[in-house]
C-alpha cells in the first residue's frame, strides 16, 4: 500500500500544481483585463476631453470669424456708400460747371440789359431800372419769371412798364 499512498500522494501533487498553474494563468489575465479597462477607460476620456477641446476651440474660431466678417460687411459698405457718393459728386460736377456758365452766359449776353444779373439782389436790381427803355425791362422780366421768379421784382418791373406807357 505504500504504493498506493505514494501514487496518491502524487496524483494530489499534480492535482495542486495543475490548480495552481490554472490560478496563476486566471489571476494574469484577470490582472491584464483591469489593466485593459483602465486602459480603455483612459483612451476614451482622454478622447473625450480632446473632442470637447477641440468643439470649445472651433466654436471660438466661428466667433472670431463671423465678427471679423461683420466687420469687414460694415467697411464695404461704407466704402461703397463713399464711392458712389463719390462718383455721384464726379457726374453731377460738369453738370453743375455747365448750369453756371449757362447763367453766366444768360445774364452777361450782349442784349441781356443787366450785367451779372443772377448775382445781384432784389434792391441792387431794383436800382438798376432807372434808364432802362420798356423793352429791356420787359427782357429781365421775362428772364426772371422763368428762372427765380420773385414777386417783388416782378411787381416792379410791371410799375416800371406801366410808368413808360403813361
Amino acid at each position: 500500500m505504500d504504493t498506493t499512498k505514494w501514487i496518491n500522494k502524487t496524483a494530489e501533487r499534480l492535482a495542486k500544481t495543475r490548480g495552481d498553474s490554472y490560478k496563476m494563468v486566471i489571476d494574469h489575465m484577470v490582472a491584464r483585463q483591469e489593466r485593459n479597462v483602465r486602459f480603455a477607460q483612459e483612451m476614451i476620456g482622454g478622447t473625450v476631453r480632446e473632442i470637447r477641446h477641440q468643439a470649445e476651440s472651433n466654436r471660438a474660431l466661428t466667433q472670431e470669424l463671423v465678427e471679423r466678417a461683420e466687420m469687414q460687411r460694415d467697411a464695404f459698405r461704407t466704402l461703397v456708400g463713399e464711392s458712389v457718393d463719390a462718383y455721384t459728386d464726379l457726374l453731377h460736377t460738369p453738370l453743375a460747371y455747365y448750369k453756371q456758365g449757362l447763367r453766366l452766359v444768360e445774364s452777361e449776353d450782349a442784349g441781356f440789359p443787366i450785367a451779372g444779373y443772377d448775382e445781384l439782389n432784389v434792391k441792387e436790381i431794383g436800382d438798376r431800372l432807372d434808364g432802362m427803355s420798356a423793352a429791356e425791362i420787359r427782357t429781365v422780366r421775362e428772364y426772371e419769371k422763368r428762372n427765380k421768379n420773385r414777386e417783388t421784382l416782378i411787381e416792379q418791373f410791371d410799375r416800371k412798364l406801366r410808368a413808360a406807357s403813361a
